[in-house]
Formats: C-alpha cells, structure tokens, sequence
C-alpha cells in the first residue's frame, strides 16, 4: 500500500526515510489514501439575511398594496351607498331613444338629426349633420345615479370646482365638464350623461336635450 507524507502528502518510495518534497521523516507517515486538502471555510451567511430581509420588505409592500386596494374598493362602495340611500328607484321605461326624439334633438342643437339609435337598454346613439357622419351618445344610469353624482361631486372637491360648471334648475342637479366637452344631470336615481363631443361642444342644445329627458323621466317615472 502506498505511504504518503502526513505533512505534505507527497507519495513516499517504499524504503524512503525521508519525504522527497518536505524532507519530514517517513516514519512519521502512515499507509492512507490521497492527501485531501481541508475544506474551505463555510462562506458567510451575510448575503442570505440581506437577501431574505429585501424579500421580507418586497412581500411587505405587495400585501400593503392588495389591502389599500381592497380598502380604496370598500370605500367607494360604502360611499355610492350613502350618496344613494335616499334615493327612490326610477320605475318608468327604460327605453334610452324615446325620451328625445329625433325631431326635438334637431331643434335642441340646431343641426340635423338624421336617426336616434338604441345601442343595448341604456344608451342612444344620435347621427347628426346632414349626412349622419357625426354622433352624439347619450347615456343613462337607470340605477344609482344620485350614487354616482355624489362620488362625482367629492372628486371635483378634491380636485377643485373651478373647472366644472353647475347648472342649477336643470333637473334635480348638473354639471358640465371641462371644456363643454360633456354633461351629466341627474333626476331622481337616474343619471343621463351627453357627450357633446360631436356636436361640436354645443352646450346649450345639450342642456336643451337635458331639460327635455329631465322632464320626459318624471312623467315617466309617475306612470
């Protein structure tokens, strides 16, 4: 069996009394297998804490970031309900396209209208000029508008009134936005908005048309 040096581990020639590397005295060797060199030290642990503490505080903030979301959801909900308790629930029809008519948004916004279409159960798709080319959409909220206007109202509290404008004595409350580009009134729990848009920002013919559904969804409402 092969005799290594137990210093350096160099082979020893049988008979040999020294190590031919080291010079140590063969005696001192024994008969084993290869030299092995020590293991390295175990490396530091100081990498992992940093690592497991970033991955504490990313997983920190991603539970924060759900639990804000839930909240922000939970309290808008809560807020729609209490803008709306009051409310009455509107409970005439609920036909988008026959509370103005095409005759009477022609004289509302002084263009032609050519056809008043019903896009599903709560919209009315207006084709104005002479060709019909341009549109004006108007939509209704059949429920929990008065809901939604005063989340409405709290948003341009918080980002100032300045920009919009109130229209009092049009229906139970209303409002054009930045630019006439849009109105929305309210009556009872239904909300009508009109984009005026494509009608070339005619505020007037859409308070017109306001007017006449604010009056059309009360009558309506008493049937």
């Amino acid at each position: 069996m092969a005799v290594f040096c137990s210093s350096c581990g160099t082979a020893i020639g049988e008979g040999a009394k020294f190590c031919p590397a080291c010079g140590k005295p063969a005696q001192d060797s024994a008969a084993s297998p290869a030299f092995t060199a020590p293991p390295p030290p175990p490396a530091s642990s100081g990498g992992m804490k940093i690592l497991f503490i970033v991955l504490g505080v990313i997983g920190l903030l991603v539970v924060l970031m759900i639990g804000s979301c839930f909240y922000i959801g939970y309290k808008v909900k809560k807020a729609a309900h209490d803008f709306g308790s009051n409310a009455t629930p509107y409970t005439g029809k609920r036909e988008p396209c026959s509370f103005v008519n095409v005759e009477e948004a022609t004289a509302a916004l002084g263009t032609p209208v050519q056809t008043a279409v019903a896009r599903g159960p709560s919209n009315c798709d207006y084709s104005l000029g002479t060709d019909g080319s341009e549109h004006m959409l108007v939509s209704f909220v059949w429920r929990g508008g008065k809901g939604i206007m005063g989340l409405t109202h709290s948003a341009m509290n918080l980002g100032g009134k300045g920009s919009f404008t109130e229209l009092p004595g049009l229906g139970d409350e209303a409002f054009l936005a930045p630019g006439d580009t849009t109105l929305m009134m309210r009556k009872g729990d239904v909300m009508v908005t009109i984009d005026l848009r494509s009608a070339g920002q005619n505020a007037e013919g859409g308070k017109k048309m306001a007017a006449i559904i604010a009056e059309k969804l009360e009558s309506a409402d008493k049937l």
